[in-house]
Parts: C-alpha cells; sequence; structure tokens
C-alpha cells in the first residue's frame, strides 16, 4: 500500500505572513510555489494561512493531508526537459471565511501578517452595494478585504507598522488600483472614518501585478497515478504546471522584501509593468489569437499540433518574429528571448491545449492582442501585416455559419462540426450575415464598431485584403492558402 503525503513530509516553520483568499490550482503552483521555495533557499520566513473566498466550509482534502501538497512542474526551458517535483510545505491553515469566520477575522489581528495576495477570478474585484459591514462575511471579495483591513486598523488603534501590502494577482488591468477603488467604495457605503481611509493610504499598498504560467492542475486519473508511483506516495491535491512563471510587480520598493526569483520562478519589479502586460498580450496571447482558428480549419485540435506542423509552425514563426516583435516597446533581446520561450512553452508535449478552447470569445480577444499590432506594424512600415491581417479572415472563415446550437453557432470542418462560442449578440449578427457573399460579409463584420473600437473599413485596403484572404481559402482551403503564404505566394 502506498503511504500518504501527510506520513513522509512536515510542515515548515515560519510565522504566517501571508493571507491568501484563493485556494485554487494556479495560486498553489504560482504564490504558493515561490513562497515556499523563497523560504529555503532565500530566508523569506513566512507561512500561508488560505481563505477560500466562496466555500462554505473548509476543503476536505487539504485537511487529510494537513495542507501538504505537491507541485511538479513539467514542460521545456531553455532547450532542455524539465520534470521537478516540490512538495509545499508553508500552507498553516486553510480556512473558510463562511465556517470560520471568526479564526478568519483572528487573522487580521496577528502581528505578524504583512501580505494579502488572491486570486478570486477575473469577476471577483467588483462592488456590490449588498454587502454589508455586519454581514459575516460578506459576498465579494472587496468587501471582505475591506470588512478585514477595518478590523486591523481598530485592533492596532490605526499603527502605521501594522498596514499590509496586498498582491491580487487576478487577471485584469490595474488589478490593485482597482482593488482599493472597491474599497473606497464600500468605506463610502459603510460610512467608515476618514482616518481609515487615511491609514489604508500611509501604511497599506495595493499594488498591481501581472502573472503568467499554465498551470494544468490534476491530471487524468492514469497520470495522476503514474505520478504518485514515481513519487512514492498518494497526493489528491498534486498540481501540475509548465517550468515558466513570471510575476510582474508595479513596486520596485518591494524587491528586497519578497525574493521569489528561483529556478523556475521569475519576479520583476518596476515602477510601470505596462510593457510586461503588453509584451505578454501581444507576443503569448497574440501568437495564440493569429494562429488558432485558421490551424483548427487546418484540421489540427492542440498547439503542440501546430507546433510540430510544417504549414503551421512556420506561419506562426512568420507571424511573431516578422510582424508581432517589431511592434513590442522594450528591447529587442528581452522581447526575442521571450518569444523564444513563448515557443517552447507551446511545444511542451505535457500541455494539451485545445484550439477550440482558446477559440472562446475570439472577437473580443483579436481587438485585444491582435489589432495594437496590426496598427502599429502599418504605422511603422506604411504596409498592412500579411498575416495579421490573414488571422481576421481566419476568424470570419471560422465563425461563419448559420447552424444556430444551444448558446453558440455550429461551425463546420469537412464533416465535423465544432462550437462557436461568443457574446450571443455577436453570433446572432454572424449568422445573418454569414450567406452574403465574401466582399459584403466582411465589409459588414469589420464595421462592428462596438466590436472593435472603431469602424476597421476605415484601414485603407484592409477590408479588400481581408476579403481575399477570405476568397482564397474558399477556393483552395485553408491549409493551401496557408502553406502559400509561408512561401512567399
Amino acid at each position: 500500500m502506498m503511504k500518504s503525503i501527510e506520513s513522509c513530509f512536515t510542515h515548515s516553520r515560519h510565522p504566517v505572513r501571508v493571507l491568501q483568499f484563493g485556494e485554487g490550482r494556479f495560486m498553489r503552483a504560482f504564490v504558493d510555489y515561490a513562497i515556499d521555495v523563497a523560504n529555503e533557499e532565500q530566508g523569506f520566513d513566512g507561512n500561508v494561512v488560505i481563505v477560500t473566498p466562496r466555500a462554505a466550509r473548509r476543503p476536505e482534502a487539504f485537511a487529510r493531508q494537513k495542507n501538504l501538497y505537491t507541485v511538479r512542474l513539467q514542460g521545456q526551458q531553455d532547450g532542455r526537459k524539465v520534470v521537478s517535483n516540490r512538495v509545499i510545505t508553508c500552507i498553516d491553515d486553510v480556512l473558510s471565511p463562511v465556517a470560520d469566520y471568526d479564526a478568519y477575522m483572528a487573522l487580521a489581528r496577528l502581528d505578524t501578517l504583512e501580505y494579502i495576495t488572491s486570486n478570486t477570478t477575473d469577476g471577483g474585484i467588483v462592488f456590490s452595494p449588498d454587502d454589508k459591514l455586519e454581514d459575516r462575511p460578506p459576498r465579494t471579495y472587496p468587501a471582505k478585504l475591506t470588512q478585514f483591513l477595518f478590523a486591523r486598523y481598530q485592533y492596532f488603534d490605526g499603527a502605521e507598522d501594522k498596514g499590509l501590502i496586498i498582491l491580487p494577482v487576478e487577471l485584469i488591468d490595474h488589478n490593485g488600483r482597482t482593488l482599493r477603488s472597491c474599497i473606497n467604495q464600500y468605506a463610502a457605503l459603510w460610512n467608515l472614518p476618514a482616518a481609515f481611509l487615511q491609514w489604508l493610504d500611509g501604511a497599506c499598498q495595493f499594488t498591481d501585478t501581472l502573472v503568467d504560467r499554465i498551470v494544468t492542475g490534476y491530471p487524468d486519473e492514469q497520470t495522476a497515478q503514474a505520478i504518485q508511483k514515481e513519487l512514492g506516495y498518494t497526493d489528491e491535491l498534486l498540481d501540475v504546471a509548465e517550468p515558466f512563471a513570471l510575476w510582474a510587480v508595479e513596486n520596485p520598493g518591494l524587491e528586497k522584501r519578497l525574493p521569489f526569483t528561483s529556478t523556475y520562478f521569475q519576479t520583476v519589479f518596476a515602477s510601470d509593468i505596462t510593457v510586461y502586460k503588453e509584451r505578454k498580450v501581444r507576443i503569448l496571447n497574440g501568437a495564440h489569437t493569429s494562429m488558432v482558428l485558421g490551424a483548427y480549419l487546418a484540421g489540427l485540435e492542440y498547439v503542440g499540433q501546430c507546433m510540430a506542423d510544417k504549414d503551421i509552425r512556420p506561419s506562426l514563426e512568420q507571424t511573431v518574429y516578422g510582424e508581432i516583435l517589431p511592434t513590442v516597446p522594450m528591447a529587442p533581446d528581452a522581447v526575442r528571448s521571450f518569444a523564444d520561450a513563448v515557443f517552447e512553452r507551446f511545444e511542451n508535449p505535457f500541455v494539451h491545449h485545445e484550439l477550440l478552447a482558446i477559440s472562446l470569445n475570439s472577437t473580443s480577444k483579436w481587438k485585444a492582442r491582435i489589432l495594437p499590432s496590426l496598427k502599429d506594424s502599418l504605422a511603422a512600415t506604411g504596409k498592412l501585416p500579411r498575416w495579421l491581417t490573414y488571422s481576421m479572415a481566419a476568424l470570419l472563415a471560422f465563425y461563419r455559419s448559420e447552424d444556430k446550437g444551444d448558446d453558440c453557432l455550429i461551425g463546420h470542418r469537412g464533416s465535423d462540426t465544432y462550437p462557436i462560442r461568443d457574446d450571443a449578440d455577436r453570433l446572432a449578427f454572424i449568422a445573418s450575415h454569414a450567406a452574403m457573399p465574401d466582399a459584403g460579409y466582411v465589409t459588414a463584420v469589420l464595421k462592428q464598431a462596438d466590436w472593435w473600437g472603431e469602424d476597421l473599413t476605415a484601414i485603407p485596403g484592409f477590408s479588400q485584403v481581408v476579403t481575399a484572404h477570405l476568397a482564397r481559402m474558399g477556393a483552395i482551403g485553408v491549409r493551401a492558402h496557408i502553406r502559400e503564404m509561408v512561401n512567399g505566394s
């Protein structure tokens, strides 16, 4: 019989310095991984208490395993295969603010507490006027945090040295500033004293951050059993991730306090992290969005397949290195090395990233990830970048259908069908225009300024070139058109 993880390992002994809202796979393989390594290698000397933002009771798996679990990193880095296992021992406790409200709020009185971090989903940092100060606890995360910080302010009588550093990792723009804005709204709603807001200003820091690591979590059961046999113990919280990790923190003053950079984790501190976000969105996310729709129509299913494909890979290389990289406002070496790392990540044999999963809401993704690069390239060269222009035609080809399903359109790839998922009004518009001739269909979609932030037909020549791409795909097939473009036709 295999041993259990709690019979093989014990907790590290450090004061609780971090309160973490969110127990999901990303936080465990990202924030907690970074802290655990920093404790061992950099003398960070801090353990974590996790709060489950929504769960009505403590997750039983944590209790059974005494809050121990394994992070397994699998993939490629710097041209070599990486398989690394680490048992995370820095979690002191996992609390439900519903079931353990008093124990949770007692942490506000903890002298050693210095940091709060969170991942409450992209829609977690919101204001709701229904939350009340006396709720046990309030519903939203910002309301919970306002209540917690006010309790700390009261207990320590507004002591300057008892303020906290808040490091949200939710994937929204200006996550720290947005969280602080919500807290201001709750302070006004609850008539909290002005001195509390002054304490937040003087003693606390709300820091914008950007995070990047692919975390796949618990693997399929057959793979999990094989990994646990290799490890020699059972672990129902096993968390699998890629080796690459980046945490950009918009607060250079924290660099010495947060020594999180290690072999498989990079932390950068800057007065403005916008450039890191732009680099990630344009290169990593832009590569996905520019590639996946055409690649799927060309017969592929996964990102890894695309990287091994004789047509799709060179098309992506020409897109990223030839058209996207020159638009990123960062030192060329830093941009190039990030792009090289992105290609390694896409090649990861342990990650099976479905193209259809990436295809969700492609209209808004194209606007955010491709359009800025296309416009900057046009401004710099005076010419429309052909691959980024092609990516719009691929989107229109992928979306073009009159067949309606449950909350989606039904696309056709040969004899196969696939779901097209986006905002309902956008799908309805596509369905009502899909039967038009190519030029009319392209013009109708590009004119939707509320989709793209502007009328894209106003870009000289854009609708004509997109129409030509779409027509060629219809005439010879998507893969043949990609091959022509790769070869310079």
